[in-house]
């Protein structure tokens, strides 16, 4: 059986195990980062500024979850334009009882941009991500015509490299096939902490995947080959292009 290792922030890691056992695989996972989350006072702060007809583009689940903790948001998007980057994000909005306008075709910054770029001169466009995603958002958007607001609705911090040892082990055994990375700043932590650890031939022996383009290009950063890469940028569809490229 083809073993699989990967790291996921440590909510989303239960279910992220579960997802790639029932598809087949040994499972070795461990947390890659912590969610540092904003003030209360923060979000209600960011969300009294929207006004109807503007832009809302949600990047990530874990942006609509941080910001569904105040009870001010729903309503203060009544009258905007959702936009929610991916499928996962829109279920997230959607449960949090907020209607999804959009979805690009493209789960990524990229395609955000192509798919919004005809309709946002003259707009606010509001983007509700992390404290690190990439420029590619703001800078495609602004060139566009739109007036741009980055709200920071939580931040990334990696966590303690103890975390990632037994991974480490297993690797510089010979005993994982696929290192699977869902996020730029997860990709050069564990390389990183591979380093520190002497284990940096790994991830040169087994096949590397990235969810998505900001992934794939940090890892070549890093000096690595990229073996995967799902059309799509969701972990569903990483799992099953790794399947597809190693199973089938």
């Amino acid at each position: 059986m083809t073993t699989i290792a990967f790291t996921r922030p440590e909510r989303r890691l239960a279910e992220s195990i579960a997802f790639a056992e029932a598809a087949g695989f040994t499972v070795l996972a461990a947390p890659s980062l912590e969610i540092i989350p904003r003030s209360r006072e923060d979000i209600d702060a960011m969300f009294s500024s929207i006004n109807k007809g503007d832009i809302v583009v949600f990047t990530s689940p874990t942006s609509v979850e941080e910001c569904r903790r105040s009870e001010r948001v729903k309503e203060s998007l009544k009258g905007a334009y959702i936009v929610a980057l991916g499928p996962g994000t829109a279920d997230a909005l959607r449960y949090a009882g907020i209607a999804v306008d959009t979805m690009p075709q493209e789960y990524s910054s990229e395609g955000t941009v192509k798919h919004l770029s005809d309709s946002v001169n003259g707009k606010k466009v509001f983007l509700i991500r992390s404290d690190i995603g990439s420029r590619v958002l703001d800078d495609g958007l602004t060139a566009a015509g739109a007036d741009v607001t980055e709200f920071a609705a939580y931040r990334l911090k990696p966590v303690d490299p103890k975390f990632l040892d037994t991974m480490i082990d297993a690797g510089m055994q010979g005993k994982i096939d696929v290192f699977a990375f869902t996020s730029p700043l997860s990709a050069r932590s564990f390389a990183e902490a591979a380093e520190k650890r002497g284990g940096s031939d790994m991830l040169k022996n087994a096949k590397i995947a990235a969810i998505g383009r900001p992934t794939a290009d940090m890892i070549k950063d890093l000096g690595l080959n990229v073996d995967i890469m799902p059309e799509r940028a969701t972990f569903e569809e990483l799992i099953a292009a790794i399947k597809k490229r190693i199973c089938d």
